[in-house]
C-alpha cells in the first residue's frame, strides 16, 4: 500500500464492512474486502479498501488489554484502585477500546494515558508528582522578562529487536531543522554510517544512515540544538510587530484541507461558526478556538493516526485526543475561519523529560506566525495555572526540537516502503531492501546530555 492511499480514509467504508469491523469480526471484514477488490471499483473506493486491508490487521495489535488485565495494571500503579473506578472512567468516555471477537479490548497505553491526564490518579501513583511544574514556570517568567537562548545536546538511541543476517538497514532519523525559533542541528554524530542530512529547511528533516548492524542491534545519533523563542502577549492589541520575521511565508496549503485529518467536515464548519460568532479578528478568533480545545478536550494517548479516519473531527466530537490530535483540531478550525495555520512537531526536550510532541502555528498580519500548544495549554487550564494557559497561546517554552514543519511530507532520500508514521516523524523509520520495519520491531529513546541557558 502506498502512503498516499491514506488520503482515501475520507471515503466511508461500505456499511457491511464497517459493521463487521465495529463488531470485531475482522476475519469476515477482510473476506468482504477481498471480494470487493476483485470487482470493478472507482479509484478512491479501491484505495480505501486497499488501505483498510493493510490497516485492519494492525488494529488488534494496539488493543491488547482485557478488562481484567487493565484493572490489574491500574492496581499495580495506583494505590487502592477499584473496579468501580474503572467503570466510572469508562462511563466518562476516558477509555479507548475496540471489540475483537466479542471481547472488549483496551489500548495498550491506557494506563500511561490515564496517569498523564487524570491528576488525582497521578497523585496516587506518584506521591511526589509536582503539578505546579515550578521549573517550567520559572523559564516562562524569565522569557517574559527577556529573550533567552537555550542550547542542549540530544542523543537518540535506537534498538532493532530482530536482525536479519547480511541485510542493509536504511534509517531515517528526525533531526533539528531550521525554523522560526530554532537553528539547525550542529555537530551531528552517529555510531553507524551517517550518509547525510536533509536540507536545513526540509519539510520533515532527517539524518539518513545505513548499516548492516552485524555487530550490535543498537545505534545512536547525537546533535546539538539551539532555541531562540520570543515572548509576546498576543491578546495585547497595542502590540503590532512581526514576532518572527524570518518565518516561512504563508502559502496556499496553510488554508487548505489535507485529507484524511485536516478536513472541513459539516460538523467542524458548524463548530467554527458557533465559536466565532461575530468575531472577525484572526487573533481573537484563534484564541476562541484555543480556549474551546483547552477547556473541553481531555488529553489521551491515541492509536496510530493511520487508524483514524478524520483526526480533527474525531477530537472535536469525542473531546479527547493527544497533542497531535488537539493540534489538528486547532489548525482545521483556523483554516475553516480563513486563518492560515500549520503544523510543527518533534520533541519536548526538557532536562530529564524528552519525548515526542506536536503543536501548531497560526498567522495574523498584526503579529505574523505564532506558535500554539493546545496540549500544554489544556493541562495548564485544568491545573488552574493561568500563567501557562495564557502563555501557550502565542508562545513556546525553549525546550523543543523542531524536526517537522509540514504534515504528511516525504523524506529525502525517499522511503521505499510504507512508513510506520506516514504523517509525522519523531522516532525514526527503518527499512531493508525487502520491507519496512513495523513499529514493534524497533524502539527509540532520547536523552539530554547537557544543557545551558543564557540571556540573548
Amino acid at each position: 500500500m502506498h502512503d498516499l492511499y491514506l488520503q482515501s480514509l475520507v471515503c466511508p467504508l461500505p456499511e457491511d464492512i464497517r459493521n463487521l469491523k465495529g463488531a470485531g469480526e475482522f476475519d469476515l471484514a477482510m473476506a468482504l474486502i477481498e471480494e470487493r477488490l476483485a470487482g470493478d471499483l472507482p479509484r478512491m473506493l479501491r484505495q480505501r479498501l486497499e488501505a483498510e486491508k493493510y490497516l485492519l490487521p494492525q488494529l488488534a495489535n494496539a488493543y491488547t488489554l482485557t478488562h481484567e488485565q487493565l484493572l490489574l495494571a491500574m492496581r499495580q500503579r495506583v494505590r487502592s484502585f477499584t473496579d468501580q473506578e474503572l467503570e466510572n472512567l469508562l462511563s466518562r468516555g476516558l477509555l479507548d477500546f475496540i471489540y475483537y471477537h466479542g471481547t472488549r479490548y483496551y489500548h495498550e497505553d491506557t494506563v500511561g494515558s490515564l496517569l498523564k491526564s487524570q491528576h488525582a490518579l497521578n497523585l496516587r501513583a506518584n506521591p511526589a508528582y509536582d503539578e505546579d511544574r515550578t521549573q517550567l514556570d520559572g523559564v516562562i517568567r524569565r522569557m517574559m522578562d527577556h529573550d533567552v537562548t537555550f542550547r542542549y545536546r540530544l542523543r537518540a538511541t535506537t534498538l532493532v529487536r530482530t536482525l536479519e543476517p547480511d541485510t542493509l538497514y536504511r534509517v531515517h532519523m528526525p533531526i533539528a531543522a531550521r525554523s522560526m525559533q530554532q537553528e539547525p542541528a550542529e555537530d551531528v554524530q552517529s555510531s553507524i554510517l551517517l550518509v547525510g542530512c536533509d536540507a536545513e529547511d526540509a519539510p520533515q528533516r532527517t539524518a539518513y544512515l545505513e548499516s548492516s548492524l552485524r555487530t550490535t542491534p543498537e545505534f545512536t545519533l547525537e546533535y546539538t540544538v539551539a532555541q531562540h523563542p520570543k515572548y509576546v502577549n498576543a491578546m495585547d492589541e497595542s502590540v503590532r510587530r512581526v514576532v518572527y520575521p524570518d518565518a516561512r511565508p504563508v502559502c496556499e496549503e496553510d488554508l487548505q484541507e489535507q485529507p484524511p485529518h485536516f478536513v472541513f467536515t459539516p460538523y467542524l464548519r458548524s463548530l467554527a461558526r458557533e465559536l466565532a460568532g461575530d468575531e472577525t479578528d484572526p487573533v481573537r478568533l484563534a484564541r476562541r478556538f484555543y480556549d474551546y480545545i483547552t477547556k473541553n478536550v481531555t488529553y489521551a494517548f491515541m492509536r496510530p493516526y493511520r487508524q483514524l479516519e478524520a483526526g480533527a473531527e474525531y477530537t472535536a466530537v469525542n473531546l479527547r485526543g493527544d497533542c497531535g490530535m488537539q493540534a489538528m483540531c486547532f489548525i482545521t478550525l483556523c483554516r475553516i475561519a480563513g486563518i492560515p495555520a500549520r503544523w510543527q512537531s518533534g520533541l519536548y526536550a526538557a532536562p530529564g523529560d524528552v519525548g515526542s510532541h506536536d503543536w501548531a502555528e497560526f498567522y495574523s498580519e498584526r503579529l505574523g506566525w505564532l506558535p500554539v500548544d493546545c496540549s500544554f495549554g489544556g493541562s495548564a487550564c485544568k491545573a488552574g495555572s493561568d500563567l501557562r494557559w495564557n502563555f501557550y497561546f502565542g508562545n513556546l517554552d525553549p525546550w523543543r526540537m523542531v524536526a517537522n514543519r509540514v504534515y504528511f511530507a516525504p523524506f529525502a532520500p525517499e522511503k521505499k516502503y510504507p512508513r510506520v508514521d506516514p504523517y509525522d516523524n519523531q522516532r525514526g523509520e527503518i527499512e531493508t531492501g525487502s520491507r519496512g520495519l513495523r513499529g514493534g520491531e524497533f524502539r527509540t529513546r532520547y536523552e539530554m546530555l547537557w544543557h545551558e541557558e543564557s540571556e540573548k
